[in-house]
C-alpha cells in the first residue's frame, strides 16, 4: 500500500466526530525514532506514527525510547495488510511512560483507544531536580555562566514561578527564559544597562527628522548564515533526528524571516573605537550613539548581547542542544521563542563585532501596517525586504533605548556646526534623551580617511 493511502485512511478515522481537533502532518526522522507522520490534538503533538510494511519491527528495533519521545502521549506502527485499500488497518499502540507491552487495534478504534490511554501527568518537576538539569554540563565557561540562573531558580518556593509544564513538556516562564537566555549569551542575567551604535550622519538624521526609529528585517543583514547558523548547527547536533522540525511541526512553523527585525549595537567597551569607526561608523565619518536601556522592556522586544562561534565549534549552542535532547522528570525542555533567541548566534568571523543586539518580533506580517512598517529594496544587498519605525518622540514609550550621548565621528565634516544644528534639532523635534544628554567628539585624532 501506498503512504499516502495510510495518510488518507489515518485523516478520515481522527476528522469525524465531536472530537474533531486533529491535524495530521507529513513528519520524517523524529529524534527518538524513525515517524511518517506526527498527530496534533489541539494544535499540540500528540502522537509519532509510523507505516510499517511487514509488521515485524520491535520497539528495539524501531529505536523507540520514552525519555527523548519529545510532547508526544503515543507512538503508533501501522501495519500494512494485503487487502486492497483496507480501512481498518492494524495498529500498535505504545503509551508513553507504558512502553513494555503495547495496545492492539485498528485504524477505526485508534482515536479512541488513544483518548482512553493517555498517560496522566507525571509527579511535578522538584525544584531541586531542574536546577541540576540546567546545571549539568562538561564546560566550566558555560557551568559559570548559568549559576546566578539555577541560584534564582534554587530559591523560588513554588515551581509554577518558573515553568509551564504541559505534562509531556514544559518551557520556562517569560521572565526565566530570557534569564536562560541572557546568561547562557555571557551577560549578566538582566538585560545589558547600556549600548552603543556606530551609524552613518544621514541615519541619525532620518531617524530625527520622523522621529522614528527603523529596524530592518533580518533578511537584510550582513550575514548570509543569519536566519539559518543556528538553526543548522542544532540540526546537525540532533543528527540523523530534526528536532527542530519537530517544534516546527507543533507550532505551526519557523517564525523567521520577515517577523523579526533586528537594531544592531556594540558593547559600551567600544564606544569610541577606531575599527569600529572605520566598519560601521562611515569610516570615521558617522557617529556613535550612546543608549540607556529602559528598566522594562516591552514584550515585543529582546535585547542581548550575540554570542559567537569559536574555531568550528559553538560551546553554547553545544550546550542548549544537550538541554533540549534530554528530559527532567519525563518531560522535555521547550522553548516559546526559541527562533528569536537563536538570531543571537553568530558565526566566529562576526565575533570583532562585540554586537549587543535589539530584536523586535512581530507576529503576523500583515500587521506591518501597525508599525508604520513598509517594504523596501536594499540596492547595495539587491534584497527587498520589510521595515518597521517605531517612535522614539518624548509622547511615546514604545522605544526601550533612551539616547544619552552622541559622539561625532573623527572625520565627520563640520564637526562644530553640526553639534549645534543637532543639538537644536533634536530639541524642536521633541527626541526622547536622557537628563545628561550631550554631543562630543571622537578622542580619536590620528585616523585619516
Amino acid at each position: 500500500m501506498h503512504i499516502n493511502e495510510v495518510r488518507s485512511i489515518l485523516s478520515d478515522s481522527f476528522s469525524s466526530g465531536v472530537n474533531a481537533v486533529y491535524e495530521l502532518k507529513n513528519y520524517n526522522d523524529h529524534q527518538c525514532c524513525n515517524s511518517d507522520f506526527v498527530l496534533l490534538y489541539n494544535h499540540q503533538e500528540y502522537a509519532y506514527i509510523k507505516f510499517d510494511n511487514t509488521g515485524k519491527m520491535t520497539k528495539e528495533e524501531m529505536g523507540i525510547h520514552e525519555e527523548k519521545m519529545g510532547t508526544a502521549y503515543f507512538y503508533i506502527i501501522v501495519k500494512d495488510t494485503d487487502d486492497f485499500i483496507p480501512t481498518n488497518l492494524p495498529c500498535k499502540v505504545y503509551v508513553r511512560n507504558a512502553m513494555k507491552t503495547p495496545l492492539k487495534c485498528d485504524t477505526s478504534t485508534l482515536q479512541e483507544t488513544l483518548m482512553n490511554n493517555k498517560p496522566s501527568t507525571t509527579h511535578p518537576i522538584a525544584i531541586n531536580d531542574l536546577a541540576d538539569y540546567y546545571e549539568k554540563t562538561y564546560s566550566s565557561l558555560i557551568r559559570g555562566r548559568m549559576q546566578v540562573f539555577t541560584t534564582r531558580i534554587r530559591e523560588v518556593s513554588d515551581i509554577s514561578e518558573v515553568i509551564e509544564d504541559y505534562g509531556a513538556y514544559f518551557t520556562l516562564k517569560p521572565y526565566f527564559e530570557q534569564m536562560f537566555f541572557r546568561s547562557l549569551l555571557g551577560s549578566v542575567p538582566e538585560a545589558p544597562k547600556r549600548m552603543c551604535r556606530y551609524t552613518s550622519l544621514s541615519g541619525l538624521f532620518r531617524m530625527l527628522s520622523e522621529r522614528k526609529q527603523s529596524m530592518c528585517s533580518v533578511a537584510c543583514m550582513n550575514d548570509k548564515t543569519e536566519n539559518d547558523y543556528a538553526t543548522s548547527f542544532l540540526n546537525e547536533a540532533f543528527s540523523p533526528s530534526n528536532l527542530l522540525q519537530r517544534l516546527e511541526a507543533r507550532s505551526g512553523g519557523n517564525q523567521t524571516g520577515a517577523t523579526h527585525f533586528i537594531l544592531s549595537g556594540s558593547r559600551m567597551s567600544n564606544k569610541d573605537d577606531l575599527n569600529m569607526w572605520r566598519l560601521y561608523g562611515e569610516d570615521s565619518k558617522g557617529v556613535c550613539l550612546w543608549y540607556d536601556v529602559a528598566e522594562k522592556i516591552p514584550d515585543n522586544f529582546l535585547l542581548a548581547k550575540v554570542s559567537y562561534g569559536k574555531k568550528g565549534s559553538h560551546p553554547e549552542l553545544s550546550y542548549l542542544a544537550s538541554k533540549l535532547s534530554k528530559s527532567v522528570s519525563g518531560r522535555n525542555f521547550e522553548i516559546r521563542n526559541l527562533y528569536s533567541w537563536l538570531h543571537f548566534f553568530k558565526p566566529a568571523e562576526y565575533a570583532i563585532e562585540e554586537e549587543t543586539r535589539l530584536l523586535f518580533e512581530l507576529d503576523d506580517i500583515n500587521r506591518l501596517d501597525d508599525y508604520d512598517g513598509k517594504w523596501i529594496l536594499d540596492d547595495a544587498k539587491g534584497i527587498i525586504a520589510p521595515i518597521v519605525r517605531i517612535p522614539v518622540d518624548k509622547t511615546s514609550a514604545a522605544f526601550p533605548l533612551t539616547l544619552s550621548k552622541i559622539v561625532l565621528g573623527p572625520n565627520l565634516p563640520e564637526r562644530d556646526l553640526n553639534r549645534q544644528q543637532l543639538l537644536a534639532m533634536i530639541n524642536q523635534c521633541q527626541i526622547t534623551v536622557s537628563s545628561d544628554f550631550e554631543i562630543i567628539m571622537s578622542s580619536i585624532n590620528s585616523y585619516r580617511s
